[in-house]
């Protein structure tokens, strides 16, 4: 099985909306008696070259003052942490591309988890809309938790899809371990491609039927066997199998159930894989009101 949470690294632009997902991390540190929480903040790759123009100063003059400020803004988060949560916090400036530099720090520390916010100023305000979102989340091999709402609790309801795959197996272990006092519910989607095919080429409506009823059985029980797999007899749970297209059905399950998080696996092994994020990730990260955490399966994490 994969190892604790041990380190997990925050990024925040320093906005309302960002206090968010530190906010988050600070909890989950403490929930999890995590190591420590990394606080980083991303500036313009360019920025202190245009304000070193508009103040006529050098932009290493410029820098200085933006790393100051930064890290007082940054410590001035961490006390406030290390008072409401009794977690210790580790803070980091860095100039560049937001989704580069994240995934930088996260590789530096060998973080076990990377919590960002979905709103705030800046990259930020758009992190999930467009290529900053594509990229960030096609890139990262480690967890990546969005954090939508205000952090008041623990997570308590958590939905898991399901596709049987190595991804999923991990999504599944990484829900247990970041909510382990929480309701999962592992959901499997069985896709229609195949009965539109069949309507398509006008296959009789009686074995269309007899094909629907043994995919629903074959479903069930392979989702019977990997919750087996996981041993979590103790843990509440409960299990859901479902026709149609996973990408909607994840996100109308989720708006009807109200879950806290979803836990997705993210396919990640080729270049291909990589180059587009998967549909039921994307309609999840846009279509949801929850958190969303992505989850890739690393080389020789499996059992």
């Amino acid at each position: 099985m994969e190892g604790n949470i041990k380190k997990i690294l925050a990024a925040t632009d320093l906005s309302d909306y960002s206090l968010r997902a530190t906010t988050r991390a600070a909890m989950l540190c403490a929930d999890l008696k995590c190591d420590t929480v990394d606080l980083l903040t991303v500036k313009e790759a360019g920025l202190p070259e245009a304000l070193g123009l508009v103040l006529k100063s050098t932009p290493a003059a410029v820098e200085s003052i933006l790393v100051e400020r930064s890290l007082r803004e940054l410590q001035l988060i961490s006390d406030q942490l290390h008072d409401n949560y009794g977690i210790h916090c580790t803070t980091t400036v860095r100039f560049g591309q937001p989704e580069k530099e994240i995934i930088a720090r996260a590789d530096e520390l060998s973080a076990d988890l990377t919590v960002i916010g979905m709103r705030g100023r800046n990259f930020f305000t758009d992190l999930f809309i467009g290529n900053t979102a594509d990229k960030l989340a096609r890139m990262t091999k480690i967890p990546l938790l969005v954090v939508k709402n205000q952090a008041t609790r623990a997570y308590r309801n958590v939905l898991v899809p399901v596709d049987f795959s190595e991804n999923s197996r991990c999504a599944a272990r990484m829900a247990l371990k970041i909510a382990p006092d929480a309701h999962v519910i592992f959901l499997h989607v069985f896709d229609v491609v195949i009965e539109e095919q069949m309507r398509y080429m006008n296959v009789p409506a009686d074995t269309i039927s007899q094909y629907d009823i043994k995919a629903h059985e074959d479903a069930r029980r392979d989702l019977n066997q990997f919750i087996a797999d996981l041993q979590i007899e103790n843990h509440s749970h409960s299990r859901t199998v479902i026709f149609g297209n996973p990408g909607h059905i994840v996100c109308d399950y989720a708006r009807t159930m109200e879950p806290d998080l979803i836990v997705l696996g993210k396919h990640g092994r080729s270049r291909f894989e990589e180059f587009l994020l998967g549909s039921v990730t994307r309609h999840a990260i846009d279509q949801t009101s929850c958190d969303i955490l992505v989850v890739t399966a690393r080389p020789g994490s499996i059992e």
